[in-house]
């Protein structure tokens, strides 16, 4: 399944809601086991809370390995990359980690 995020939030991810979205038109594809790529093209400004929403919150029930797999990251330029890999660093950790004390929700 190939997503152009720029249809779905413009210009640029700037919200959590933003991120929300854009996982809820790929997500159903990706719980199937489809490989689903998020095309960024025309889609410029990026802030961490986009990422954390639309990517990183996977790792709650995937591994990093599973979505390396599967999903794929398309014209994404390169400091919103370095924002999207730290959002994926934090979020395996508190995800994965048996140690980290984890908040209530």
């Amino acid at each position: 399944m190939k997503v152009p995020v720029h249809k779905i939030v413009g210009d640029g991810g700037t919200t959590y809601k933003d991120g929300e979205r854009l996982q809820r038109e790929f997500r159903e594809a990706f719980d199937r086991g489809e490989t689903v790529e998020l095309d960024f093209d025309q889609t410029r400004i990026f802030v961490t809370a986009f990422f954390n929403a639309a990517v990183a919150a996977l790792l709650e029930n995937y591994s990093r390995d599973e979505l390396d797999r599967r999903l794929k990251i398309v014209n994404l330029p390169p400091a919103a990359k370095e924002l999207l890999d730290q959002s994926l660093d934090n979020a395996d950790r508190y995800y994965h980690a048996p140690n980290l004390p984890k908040s209530p929700r």
